[in-house]
């Protein structure tokens, strides 16, 4: 009985070295997965990185020519809203015309130079291809919807002191 308990005790032994042995092995297989995975992790971002840099390179320079671009449309804009009276395309007196610049660039009361009131128009002036901002859409909007009034504003002003 003593050899079959000293077999089992062996056995266990055994049992519980290969159990620790497994348990080791799993932790660094852990250890050595999350390792890959940060590896892995560090050269995608690293090939990401290389990507966006070669895309930067080839592609700022069209990035910068449309930048210049615009910005000297818009300047042109600014530019001819501030000329368009004095142009033979503009449809009324240059005197008339009063600019605003936003949220419409002028106001010309059409007639008023020459002592007779027409009308008062309310005048955008789009160079090319520009369209109407939401704001100046809206402020169309209720011209055309006749949501225009008149109103005066009075407030009292003391020059001298009362007594």
């Amino acid at each position: 009985m003593q050899t079959s308990t000293l077999v089992l005790l062996t056995l266990f032994l055994v049992a519980l070295a290969t159990i620790a042995v497994l348990v080791y092995l799993l932790k660094e297989n852990k250890k050595a997965q999350e390792s890959l995975e940060r590896e892995m992790q560090r050269r995608i971002n690293s090939e990401y990185r290389l990507l966006f840099e070669k895309w930067k390179k080839e592609y700022e320079k069209n990035i910068r020519k449309d930048a210049a671009t615009k910005s000297r449309s818009t300047l042109v804009g600014k530019i001819t809203e501030h000329f368009i009276p004095y142009l033979p395309e503009f449809p009324y007196d240059p005197q008339d015309a009063r600019f605003l610049g936003a949220p419409i660039d002028f106001v010309v009361f059409d007639g008023m130079s020459e002592g007779e009131l027409k009308e008062i128009v309310l005048v955008e002036v789009k160079t090319n291809k520009g369209s109407l901002s939401k704001r100046e859409r809206q402020l169309r909007d209720a011209v055309k919807a006749g949501k225009v009034k008149w109103t005066q504003v009075r407030r009292k002003v003391e020059l001298e002191p009362e007594k």
